[in-house]
């Protein structure tokens, strides 16, 4: 793959819409198995042509996705609401499968979809930073060395021995991207988290990820909405329309 670490090769995601088993499991398992095999569907209707009609009620969130991320890129990944940007990035960070389709890359990746992501809410921040560490594959050692680098950067120092579910909004933004930007990981994948906060840690932020892609090599997909704030940050732009790349 030379520099690639992301490959992504017509990638569809596509959710069921309205009350999920509304026909007999027997049923649900053969439209399955008959998708899974490249078949039509047994249980599709059929119009006067004989032609068969697709299920109605599905919404197809990504459709024949495909791009590929280089090491050391900062990408963007841009669309409105609905255009299927975190589904993508749930797809990238393996907490969802696609329909159809296939990703290759290599290196660990930490994700930072949403608040409370990867964080149990009845451990401390301490336990939390190292439960990361362990779900990276990093020796305790390890991450006792980035520990103070952590808590500092996230300016939790009098909180980080209370349990996360008591934290705000913003205190447990400010730890998840700490975690995310100074543990041992060759690709981070953030949704918009950034919003969360006061600006001047979102400049913050954005210089730490800046020093990360450049010194340290690594790989950044970030969502937005609207890239203009962080216009020099991004170095690639992906962006979405109604579940498809716009080129």
């Amino acid at each position: 793959m030379g520099n690639i670490v992301i490959r992504v090769e017509n990638i569809s995601k596509v959710y069921q819409l309205g009350q999920i088993g509304s026909r007999s499991i027997s049923r649900d398992f053969e439209s399955w198995r008959a998708r899974i095999s490249g078949k039509s569907n047994p249980h599709s209707r059929i119009n006067e042509t004989g032609c068969r009609i697709p299920d109605s009620g599905l919404f197809w969130a990504l459709k024949d996705i495909h791009f590929e991320i280089e090491k050391g890129e900062r990408v963007a990944i841009i669309g409105s609401n609905g255009a299927g940007k975190s589904t993508l990035l749930k797809i990238l960070s393996r907490i969802t499968a696609p329909t159809n389709g296939k990703i290759t890359g290599k290196g660990r990746i930490a994700s930072l979809l949403e608040i409370g992501t990867g964080f149990h809410p009845e451990l401390t921040g301490a336990e939390n930073i190292f439960l990361n560490g362990a779900m990276l594959g990093m020796r305790r050692s390890e991450v006792r060395g980035k520990f103070n680098e952590i808590v500092g950067f996230a300016e939790i120092e009098k909180h980080i021995q209370t349990p996360v579910k008591r934290y705000s909004s913003g205190m447990y933004m400010r730890l998840a991207f700490s975690v995310a930007a100074h543990l041992e990981s060759e690709i981070v994948i953030m949704d918009e988290v950034l919003a969360v906060g006061d600006k001047t840690f979102q400049q913050k932020c954005i210089g730490k990820m800046q020093q990360i892609s450049k010194e340290e090599g690594k790989t950044i997909l970030m969502v937005s909405h609207n890239s203009n704030d962080t216009e020099h940050l991004f170095s690639k732009k992906i962006l979405l329309t109604n579940g498809q790349i716009l080129h």
